[in-house]
């Protein structure tokens, strides 16, 4: 009699076990930044910073000097340059940026546009000045429209904030070239 009571103990536990895990969500998904969402044209709030996505073109080739040299490059699917505001309100920081498409596939900063003038990849963020930089991010054309700009602390601390920033309308569809000048 007791050794079928402490099997059935033991059974309803494993069950209870089996219930729980089967439930609980994983590491990734409850070890993330605290998300807020912004709509087009305001500025988001996060623990260490405020942002405002501020302007979008697209562009098929983007132009910029470096050291004297001149660089052309072109894309397979479309730039997307991103003109932000950020502000820091604690400390001087760096901020980094993707941008998640329409698909929730995420895009980091392009790398064939690193080094331009005001990148965002070089910049830093001062308490009290609103300081305005340029990303760049190479995407399908399909990507932009439903998209979001994701920005975050450089330094990513677990728990820390990420604003989800709606764009604006892109500026008159894609140019042929953009030229950033210093």
């Amino acid at each position: 009699m007791i050794r079928g009571g402490s099997i059935a103990i033991v059974l309803a536990g494993a069950a209870l076990l089996g219930a729980m895990m089967q439930t609980a969500p994983d590491y990734n998904s409850t070890v993330q930044p605290f998300r807020s969402h912004v709509a087009a044209g305001g500025t988001g709030e996060a623990r260490s910073f405020r942002a405002r996505f501020s302007g979008a073109r697209l562009a098929d080739r983007i132009a910029f000097s470096r050291f004297g040299t001149e660089f052309v490059h072109d894309t397979d699917g479309v730039f997307l340059i991103a003109e932000i505001e950020v502000e820091a309100t604690i400390v001087s920081q760096r901020i980094d940026a993707s941008w998640q498409g329409a698909s929730g596939r995420r895009y980091a900063l392009s790398r064939r546009a690193q080094d331009i003038p005001r990148g965002l990849d070089s910049h830093w963020f001062q308490p009290g000045l609103t300081g305005r930089a340029i990303a760049v991010f190479e995407l399908p054309p399909d990507e932009v429209a439903g998209g979001e700009l994701v920005v975050n602390n450089s330094f990513t601390a677990v728990f820390d904030s990420a604003l989800h920033l709606a764009p604006p309308e892109p500026a008159g569809g894609s140019q042929p070239i953009i030229r950033f000048e210093p």
